[in-house]
């Protein structure tokens, strides 16, 4: 199976808080992996597929805003939801942040 992504994912754990547009009350979850298109986050609360999403993205000193569109989902266990978004709408601003912030990892690791 080809990989599908434009961009590289890298592993990291940050705070995230959303709204979806199916319940729209704040909700917590946190990034498992992140890259310019997208991230895969983990939450309590149940997602659904091609479901819409205000996202904010702790990385300090910066947050990260976007709206993003849930592309799959995975229920892990009972107690959490883990699912793969795409970002829509990254601001020119927040996408240099982030890509800033992904080289950053990037240097440190090799």
């Amino acid at each position: 199976m080809a990989e599908r992504r434009r961009y590289h994912r890298i592993e990291a754990y940050h705070p995230v808080l959303y709204y979806s547009d199916v319940y729209p009350r704040p909700k917590v979850g946190s990034t498992l992996d992140l890259s310019l298109g997208g991230a895969r986050i983990e939450t309590r609360s149940a997602l659904m597929k091609s479901e819409g999403l205000e996202i904010s993205i702790a990385i300090q000193p910066e947050v990260i805003k976007c709206r993003g569109r849930v592309i799959y989902v995975l229920d892990s266990d009972g107690e959490r939801s883990r699912a793969g978004v795409r970002f829509e709408g990254l601001s020119s601003e927040d996408s240099l942040s982030l890509g800033q912030y992904l080289s950053s990892i990037m240097e440190h690791r090799v």
